[in-house]
């Protein structure tokens, strides 16, 4: 599971960064961080989608790689390797949470 780097306000202020307004409009629906900072692993793998595709745009897709790197403590590159991109597509909007699948695909 994914932890936050630092605070969830400065969490915030880089994923205001990403410049596309689908993902702005969706963001308060689809980030999840709970008291103790932990990622919700659904929330992990919808941003991890935008990296990876950026809805079509390479510039939200680069900004949503360095905002990955910015507030989880997870980086990306590792993420990537070990995280298929069709296995968080499909666990990005799981009714149940996925945490300990994600953990044990992170090697945790």
């Amino acid at each position: 599971m994914a932890h936050l780097r630092g605070a969830a306000r400065e969490a915030q202020e880089a994923l205001a960064t990403v410049p596309h307004m689908r993902f702005q409009d969706v963001l308060a629906g689809h980030w999840h961080v709970d008291a103790d900072g932990a990622i919700d692993g659904r929330s992990v793998c919808w941003l991890y989608c935008w990296a990876k595709t950026g809805m079509g745009s390479l510039k939200a897709a680069a900004a949503a790689q360095q905002a990955f790197d910015l507030v989880a403590d997870v980086d990306y590159s590792l993420f990537d390797a070990r995280v298929d991109h069709e296995w968080a597509r499909a666990k990005r909007y799981a009714g149940a949470p996925i945490n300990y699948e994600l953990e044990a695909l992170l090697g945790g």
